[in-house]
């Protein structure tokens, strides 16, 4: 019979930002769903959508 064995003594991986640009999409952010940052008037607004109304 074979046992699973978490190995403790491997880093995690390290968090990264997330960032949106002018003319693109908006960008699903890690950790947090449900949420999009967006690129808003040169500003990073993250809002609980994804849609491209909302300001991409």
């Amino acid at each position: 019979m074979s046992h699973l064995r978490l190995v403790h003594d491997e880093p995690e991986p390290s968090p990264y930002e997330v960032t949106a640009t002018t003319d693109w999409p908006p960008v699903a952010i890690p950790g947090r769903p449900g949420w999009w940052r967006h690129c808003i008037d040169g500003q990073q607004v993250d809002l609980p959508t994804n849609e491209k109304g909302t300001g991409s």
